[in-house]
């Protein structure tokens, strides 16, 4: 018998935190679930917890492959998941123990395609954040998204045959942003959505690291991905990408004005020269994304 909903994990030298996130399914007050782990060429323990794991519950079970990212781990997953209805779930996150029956019981008396609800943070102290959520459509998830707001893959639960039949997966050629650029392509197949913004699902774990070094990578990460993307949209999708990657412009000046690192100032040059022409020239109509930015971040937080 097919299970209800297919859980997958991408793990990844994760062996300390993934049985939390399996205890957060073994929680689950709708049982009906099976649990897919990709193991994506872990170096650490992974696996072997994760083998152990599936030998004393028989809705685990374990999938190993070659280091690829978690964008190709979550497509393995994808391929082999029986379960109506798709669940993502990094290793080192969790979720409430009443998610899949709250979600289940909006997403099949709506008949919706996707359904998200709101979240918090987790730091590695067992504080918590408080609950966060965003309103999601294709013009917030194409201009405004990383501005003071994001939506983490475990807050969504998928119909598995709207994105079969949409052809949506994640794109293992996108190194960056591969959560961004899966939710642009399902906003695009027009879903049937809604949200549940009171009921907080899922704990996002926050690792605290060097704010320098994080800075950077995100910079470098979001213009890697802004120029990934820039070929592949077209029309007035291309031009609100345009609107954002002038809004990044903003929050580049920001950091390089506080930390006046090196790499922050080459990480701008990942877009070409055109882009970053076009995108100087929206920044006297994007800064009110960075007010809004700027409030959501310091303000309102």
């Amino acid at each position: 018998m097919k299970p209800t909903i297919s859980v997958i994990i991408p793990c990844y030298n994760q062996a300390a935190y993934l049985p939390k996130a399996i205890t957060s399914l073994q929680a689950q007050t709708m049982p009906d679930w099976e649990c897919i782990i990709v193991d994506d060429g872990s170096t650490d323990n992974s696996a072997e917890i994760a083998a152990n794991i599936a030998l004393k519950d028989e809705r685990v079970r374990l999938l190993q492959k070659q280091n690829g990212g978690s964008a190709s781990a979550r497509n393995m997953g994808l391929q082999v998941a029986q379960g109506e209805y798709i669940q993502f779930l990094d290793a080192d996150d969790s979720i409430d123990s009443c998610k899949f029956e709250e979600q289940l019981t909006q997403m099949e008396d709506e008949q919706l395609d996707m359904s998200y609800c709101a979240y918090k943070y987790l730091f590695e102290n067992g504080t918590l954040s408080r609950m966060r959520f965003a309103h999601l459509n294709k013009c917030t998830i194409l201009t405004g998204w990383g501005l003071g707001y994001s939506i983490p893959p475990h807050s969504f639960l998928y119909k598995a045959s709207f994105l079969h039949r949409n052809n949506i997966e994640f794109d293992s050629r996108c190194r960056y942003r591969e959560d961004w650029n899966f939710l642009i392509r399902c906003f695009q197949a027009q879903p049937r959505i809604n949200t549940l913004p009171n009921y907080c699902g899922a704990y996002y774990f926050q690792n605290q690291t060097g704010k320098t070094s994080s800075y950077v990578k995100m910079q470098e990460g979001n213009f890697a991905f802004m120029a990934y993307m820039s070929p592949l949209l077209h029309g007035w999708n291309k031009c609100m990408w345009a609107y954002r990657i002038s809004e990044e412009l903003w929050i580049w000046l920001l950091r390089m004005m506080k930390y006046r690192s090196t790499a922050i100032a080459k990480s701008l040059f990942t877009l070409p020269i055109t882009t970053i022409i076009i995108a100087a020239l929206l920044m006297p109509i994007s800064i009110l994304g960075l007010l809004r930015y700027l409030i959501t971040t310091y303000i309102a937080k």
